[in-house]
């Protein structure tokens, strides 16, 4: 079997392979009867033909011998006295003599296990070919000295097994056919349950999480339904209790960490009293501290995004407006921002907000500074690029960059990162069903491009593009 067929079968839905199974199925069973069918029919039909022929045959083989043993009768004069069914040929063999009632047709198209002596009493038959017409050859012994043999046409019996092969061929092709309408519905039958399923899964994953399969009177479905919502119901426990997590943590982590934050800034104070040594250790752990709260804060943000947990419900936001006041918050100069195209899109406004500035801070920190931020309309899509003026980031690593606790180097003057800004980045536009990426900014640096789905029913102005912007998906050759 060659390596295309698993993908073809691969490719073949399951409707599909059911009404296929179904119509190969009605196929093979139709083609089955209708090959007995006209076997058995065309076996019943030939015997009858030979028993029709043989007793006509004997009939008028008697009218012969009763005329020729009349004295002075005249074998050729016997033959035209006889009246056979339209077509039928007569011949007679007598005293080494042959007659005929066709003049056309002579002793030679007999075969010539028919001419031979019978080694029983009764007529002979056997089946002929006379100017491409069949026949049936039946001979008939008259005595010691004469033969009769009668030629019955079966033409008509050929004509109806033809008749009969193209009905039964019509016949099979029709049950096919009904067989794939009938794999059809059947596929249809199957598919509802799945298609409910499917349905349900997917107001689960859109955080239903009450939502629940409902009970039904199939034996063979209850079993699956029963443990599809006991699923749900574990699923539902398991994000209760991440999320009893993330605030215990979050609390019992938060309040040591509040006091030593807390205590540290009461000792950098008072720092000029402190030795020099004690100056750098309170450095040292100045920093570190804040590198913890950063760490801290960013890790229980990504725990809330993958476990669903938002302070807020997503609403129709303006990127332009998010992006002006992310911009003033982290005081930050508007005149870093162009607008080409608004983009209202659905989403949760924190989220958002944070993943600009996490992608901000990650050029500030990595990139060498922040140079532009570029507001587009890519299709139905709009765009976000940010631009800084770092040494970019090599091909190999724009995907790992993504992951959690992958860090850049550090510029010079900024702190290391705690390595989940990009993952909480590439988590939160993930769950707006967005894309985010990293590519080459001309000119030099890096360039992170956020997709995110418009809003549906929003018609917004379409505007050009400055040249050398890129912000579709790479399409894979």
């Amino acid at each position: 079997m060659s390596s295309a067929d698993p993908a073809r079968r691969r490719r073949l839905g399951l409707r599909g392979r059911v009404i296929l199974t179904f119509a190969v199925g009605a196929a093979l069973v139709s083609l089955a009867l209708a090959v007995s069918v006209f076997t058995i029919s065309r076996g019943y039909l030939d015997a009858q033909r030979e028993r029709s022929a043989q007793r006509q045959a004997a009939a008028d083989a008697a009218f012969v011998r009763t005329r020729l043993a009349v004295p002075g009768a005249a074998p050729g004069d016997v033959l035209t006295a006889v009246d056979p069914p339209a077509n039928t040929v007569l011949l007679l063999h007598r005293h080494d003599q042959w007659y005929s009632s066709e003049p056309d047709i002579s002793p030679d198209v007999l075969p010539d296990p028919i001419l031979a002596p019978a080694d029983e009493p009764g007529p002979a038959i056997l089946p002929v070919t006379i100017r491409g017409e069949p026949f049936l050859a039946v001979a008939v012994p008259l005595g010691a000295d004469a033969t009769f043999y009668e030629l019955a046409p079966v033409q008509e019996l050929r004509s109806t097994l033809t008749v009969l092969r193209t009905v039964l061929a019509a016949s099979a092709l029709a049950a096919t056919l009904g067989g794939a309408a009938l794999g059809l519905w059947a596929g249809r039958r199957v598919l509802q349950p799945l298609h409910r399923l499917a349905g349900t899964a997917a107001h689960i994953a859109g955080g239903r999480l009450d939502t629940r399969l409902a009970d039904t009177g199939d034996r063979d479905l209850a079993t699956l339904v029963e443990s599809f919502n006991r699923m749900v119901d574990s699923l539902q426990q398991r994000i209760e209790r991440e999320r009893r997590l993330v605030g215990d943590v979050s609390h019992e982590l938060r309040t040591p960490l509040t006091t030593l934050v807390t205590s540290v800034g009461v000792m950098r104070r008072h720092r000029d009293d402190l030795p020099e040594r004690s100056r750098h250790a309170l450095d040292l752990v100045s920093t570190e501290l804040d590198h913890l709260h950063r760490l801290l804060e960013d890790l229980l943000a990504l725990a809330k995004t993958e476990a669903g947990l938002h302070q807020d419900q997503p609403e129709p936001l303006s990127l332009r407006d998010l992006l002006i006041h992310t911009l003033a918050d982290t005081a930050r100069s508007a005149d870093l921002l162009t607008v080409h195209t608004d983009g209202i899109v659905l989403g949760r406004k924190l989220a958002l907000e944070r993943t600009l500035i996490n992608l901000m801070d990650n050029a500030d920190r990595h990139g060498g500074g922040l140079t532009q931020i570029g507001l587009h309309r890519d299709a139905d899509h709009a765009a976000i690029v940010v631009d800084d003026n770092g040494p970019g980031v090599p091909a190999g690593d724009r995907t790992a960059i993504f992951q959690r606790f992958t860090t850049g180097q550090a510029t010079r003057g900024s702190s290391a990162g705690t390595g989940l800004g990009l993952a909480l980045v590439a988590e939160t536009i993930a769950a707006h069903h967005g894309q985010v990426r990293c590519a080459d900014r001309p000119g030099g640096g890096a360039r992170f491009i956020v997709r995110l789905p418009l809003a549906p029913g929003v018609t917004l102005p379409q505007t050009g593009r400055p040249p050398g912007l890129n912000i579709r998906e790479p399409t894979s050759s």
